[in-house]
């Protein structure tokens, strides 16, 4: 179980402003918000969605539809907190007791500090780099793709080159190539090679030769 650290952060509640969320909101840095109302934690909402709202003046309670069901219990470990925080999007989940208590948030640059530091060196597993469009690219959709494949995150790093965003990723499977043709049939390109994928790669080109092969004698 890694330390995941929870802070202490003042939610919102429904009387505070819009204006004032989205000050909150580019200060951190944060995606999301978190929400609590007579005490009752009520989710967290999308900074994005704040940005839209034309009178930044109004009331959040006058918006209550955009908020999210979305938290985290504070016993919640790594894995499914990761899981969870990419599925929504999010940099930043809202943290309850098991009573339901809300006590803090979670950041998820400490999750994947912490798990990159801890998974990329003492977990044995395969290191695949993927490249896509950063337009395209979404992180929860690397997850899937890794989980799809009944394959297990170990740790991400993300580094973002010019118009397209590269990510390592270190994965726990048993069979790698599945993982790296579900990877080229939602359009990444695959920067690390492995012997078994090349071996696969020169099959399927000798394969498109003979095909050709025949169509031409056709």
């Amino acid at each position: 179980m890694l330390n995941i650290p929870v802070y202490k952060f003042k939610a919102f509640s429904f009387e505070d402003r819009i204006d004032s969320l989205l000050e909150m909101s580019n200060q951190y840095g944060f995606s999301h918000l978190p929400v609590v109302e007579k005490g009752i934690y009520r989710g967290m909402i999308r900074c994005d969605d704040l940005a839209d709202i034309l009178d930044k003046t109004e009331n959040l309670g006058m918006h209550t539809h955009l908020i999210e069901k979305i938290y985290a219990s504070d016993r919640m470990d790594w894995t499914s907190l990761l899981s969870l925080m990419m599925k929504n999007e999010t940099n930043i989940i809202g943290t309850l007791e098991l009573a339901g208590k809300y006590i803090g948030i979670r950041l998820l640059d400490d999750i994947l500090n912490l798990i990159t530091e801890k998974t990329f060196t003492n977990e044995d597993g395969y290191v695949l780099v993927v490249r896509k469009l950063t337009a395209d690219f979404s992180i929860s959709q690397v997850a899937q793709i890794v989980e799809s494949d009944n394959a297990v995150v170990l740790g991400i790093l993300v580094n973002q080159i010019a118009q397209e965003t590269e990510v390592e990723i270190k994965i726990k499977t048993d069979d790698i190539n599945e993982v790296i043709q579900t990877f080229r049939r939602y359009d990444y390109e695959i920067i690390t090679q492995f012997e078994e994928d090349l071996h696969l790669q020169e099959l399927k080109e000798h394969s498109d030769f003979l095909r050709r092969y025949l169509e031409m004698g056709n």
